[in-house]
């Protein structure tokens, strides 16, 4: 994504941003589920925190690697770059 798309994320998003769609009613029920489903991943995500904190660190790692690749397929510096 270029930095012009990322902009675009800089204001608040709405349910109705994302459904414009849908009716006002069925709006609130699409935030009530989106808010319950990011209840139940912060709850996975703590958990994971408490007992295995090594699986995080191994994500933490992964999610590093890919932003540098991504980085060098776009034009940015690479693993071995100094910036």
């Amino acid at each position: 994504m270029s930095e012009k798309d990322y902009r675009q994320f800089d204001r608040d998003l709405t349910i109705a941003d994302l459904y414009p769609d849908l009716s006002p009613e069925n709006q609130k029920k699409a935030e009530y589920r989106l808010l319950r489903y990011l209840a139940v991943v912060k709850e996975v995500f703590e958990e994971v925190c408490e007992s295995r904190p090594e699986i995080l660190t191994e994500l933490e790692r992964r999610a590093m690697l890919r932003k540098e690749r991504n980085k060098s397929r776009n034009g940015g510096p690479s693993l071995g770059t100094t910036i």
